[in-house]
């Protein structure tokens, strides 16, 4: 099959791209990188770097020997709001952030992702930060729209932990990123933070002193901050030419397309593992468990994980599948000394079972006889 050569007009586009995904790492010498990369002249290297600086979005920085370029910041804003019973989070996004995104004509799907999570992030910090004002920041290059809210209340994970009596406020972000976890269940579902934090490309909570980032389709990271902040912060990150939609995301986790339903979860084991211990007991299982029954479908990823305890597994995959058969557990990136063990725990109750249906029939028959 013959190739079909790529127009002037794609190729200048791919090199141009290029552009904006290195120069950050190479800002003094984007120029040579083109042309290694393309295999053209250094000249029509950097006609394609003055084409991007015309356009506004690359900066050229300093004098011709010292000149580094950066990603131009295309809009940058930042205002603070009282919050108020009255503070709409749709008009917070139609007045503050949507005229910046049509403005620079970003795509339908991306202003969607956009709103769900400027609207959600807002919802909180009215309904349950306790914090009397907001600041709301939204940062976009041509390669990316980033948006913050903070807030200066009681603090995300402080309350969760307190209003469900767990143990730390690691604990509290474990059952955060679990889904369908709120302070106020009559007037909320939970789902906010869940949907928003797998709808981006880079979503962040900092809070009290634990900071929470993750990188869609990526390993979620837990670290604790150098210095406790007052409120919390959220940071979301997504790409300009995002080609996915917030329905995706959505139907990604309901098990039936037609119901939409939020019944399937992904729990990241190694968040609720603290530094330097192994997951053996079945306390520690329980964790994992905690409210999973609210789920027809758990996906259990052991990413980061070297090893368990049978009694770890045993608690999981043995006596909570006997008792929730309507929960379907998969476990995913699993090591082989992982896996060997939820091998064990699957065939004993396996075996678990097939001795209470063995047993029925001669129960049946002295029920029968008396």
């Amino acid at each position: 099959m013959v190739k079909k050569p790529v127009s002037r007009r794609d190729r200048a586009r791919e090199i141009q791209r290029f552009i904006l995904e290195n120069v950050a790492a190479r800002p003094t010498d984007i120029v040579r990188a083109v042309s290694e990369q393309f295999s053209v002249s250094r000249q029509t290297a950097l006609e394609h770097v003055r084409r991007l600086v015309e356009q506004g979005t690359l900066e050229a920085i300093g004098s011709t020997k010292s000149r580094r370029y950066e990603i131009a910041v295309l809009e940058k804003k930042e205002v603070t709001l009282v919050v108020t019973p009255e503070l709409q989070e749709d008009e917070v996004f139609i007045e503050h952030v949507r005229p910046l995104l049509r403005k620079h004509q970003i795509a339908s799907n991306v202003e969607g992702i956009v709103y769900y999570g400027v609207t959600e992030m807002v919802n909180n910090v009215k309904d349950h930060s306790e914090s009397l004002r907001l600041q709301l920041s939204i940062n976009m290059t041509a390669l990316k729209i980033e948006v913050g809210v903070r807030d200066f209340g009681i603090g995300i994970f402080a309350k969760i932990k307190k209003a469900h009596s767990l143990d730390s406020e690691q604990d509290a972000l474990f059952e955060l990123h679990k889904g369908k976890l709120t302070t106020d269940p009559s007037r909320h579902t939970g789902e906010g933070i869940f949907f928003s934090s797998r709808m981006f490309d880079h979503f962040s909570i900092y809070s009290g002193a634990t900071f929470f980032s993750c990188n869609r389709g990526l390993e979620n990271i837990l670290m604790a901050a150098d210095s406790s902040i007052e409120g919390t912060v959220v940071t979301m990150t997504i790409a300009s030419d995002s080609t996915h939609t917030a329905a995706e995301v959505f139907q990604k986790f309901a098990t039936d397309p037609d119901t939409m339903d939020f019944d399937r979860t992904n729990v990241i084991v190694n968040l609720m593992r603290e530094a330097g211990t192994e997951l053996v007991s079945r306390s520690q299982a329980r964790r994992v468990l905690a409210r999973l029954g609210r789920f027809r479908e758990a996906i259990l990823d052991f990413r980061g994980i070297p090893s368990v305890g049978p009694a770890f597994t045993d608690e999981i995959f043995r006596v909570f599948a006997a008792s929730h058969s309507e929960v379907q557990l998969v476990p995913v990136f699993m090591t082989d000394e992982v896996k060997a063990m939820v091998v064990r725990a699957t065939r004993a109750l396996e075996a678990q079972r097939g001795s209470e249906l063995d047993a029925e029939p001669s129960n049946k028959s002295s029920r029968e006889g008396e």
